[in-house]
């Protein structure tokens, strides 16, 4: 007998598997009771975090309040340049006659008239309801005024995009109002480069023409910025001027008048400076000549008084451009 067999018969034979014992599956559906339980479980808690929301309101002094649209100011900074002229301004007066006012405005205390308010947020609708005759439903929050505008600027961004130019307008306000860039950028949410465009623009193109034009939500940066190169002569300032008197511009829409001003001054003549400008090397030769217009500049480079010159241009002006209105 061999070594193995020897041992399995001193051992005996190995035990039968015993099969699994498996346990039928059977859904449990919970009963009537128990899914009543779990939908008044899921209520308190929905209500415990509404309560948990009006506690926090209540230590802010966040309410929902119905206020009189008479003691309720615009905010110190205009935003719009045309805040009630446009059809969406139309359709919120009939949602809130035909539904009531779902969103509240944001106001603070008025800091020079005790017992008035003063908008941060929703102006339109603190329109709507003035022409409507009722009350506007408001969150009365204490802000300073850095904090006023930060919120004005960022529920513009949120709910209706200015315009490029009522961005523009927007900053131009808050400089002279004495913020701070930061400030202005953390309320516009732009970087310092686009904030420098934004001023730049606003400053280069006359009020009275901005108005005349209006918001035109179609032109956008790069045209607004094109109009303003074409208005640095005086001459196309008179053009444009007199056109903004014109009953076909004043009765055209806000995008209309815009093309009919930039097509305007496109088509004027182009008055380039009598003396163009001369760039000297270092022993007083001329080497580069700068020709301008309203809306050009043309350098005409001396390659035989500085052979090599374009060359060297053409390998700054890249830097040049990218740094081109960076803080």
């Amino acid at each position: 007998m061999k070594r193995k067999d020897m041992l399995k018969s001193a051992f005996g034979p190995d035990p039968a598997p015993t099969p699994p014992t498996t346990t039928p599956a059977t859904d449990r559906v919970p009963s009537g009771a128990v899914r009543a339980m779990g939908l008044s479980l899921g209520r308190i808690g929905e209500d415990a975090a509404r309560v948990a929301t009006l506690e926090q309101q209540l230590a802010r002094g966040e309410m929902v309040q119905d206020l009189d649209p008479a003691i309720v100011e615009p905010s110190f900074v205009e935003d719009r340049l045309a805040r009630t002229a446009d059809p969406d301004f139309r359709r919120l007066v009939e949602s809130i006659g035909a539904t009531g006012q779902q969103v509240p405005i944001l106001v603070r205390p008025h800091p020079a008239r005790p017992g008035a308010y003063q908008v941060a947020y929703g102006h339109r609708r603190l329109n709507a309801c003035t022409e409507l005759g009722r009350k506007v439903k408001a969150i009365i929050r204490t802000l300073t005024d850095a904090e006023l505008v930060v919120a004005q600027g960022k529920e513009n961004a949120e709910r209706r995009n200015l315009s490029f130019i009522e961005r523009a307008m927007f900053a131009a306000h808050l400089e002279r109002q004495g913020f701070e860039r930061a400030t202005i950028q953390s309320a516009l949410s732009v970087h310092p480069a686009e904030l420098t465009r934004f001023l730049a623009v606003s400053r280069s193109i006359p009020t009275d023409i901005i108005q005349a034009i209006g918001p035109s939500p179609r032109a956008g940066r790069p045209r607004w910025m094109e109009l303003a190169k074409l208005l640095e002569a005086p001459a196309q300032r008179e053009s444009m001027t007199r056109l903004t008197t014109q009953p076909s511009f004043r009765g055209a829409g806000t995008d209309a008048r815009f093309d009919q001003a930039i097509e305007t001054l496109r088509a004027a003549p182009v008055e380039t400076d009598a003396a163009p400008a001369l760039i000297r090397d270092r022993d007083g030769q001329p080497v580069i000549r700068a020709e301008r217009s309203p809306h050009t500049l043309r350098l005409v480079v001396d390659l035989k008084a500085a052979p090599g010159l374009d060359a060297h241009l053409l390998a700054l002006l890249p830097g040049i451009v990218a740094s081109f209105g960076a803080e």
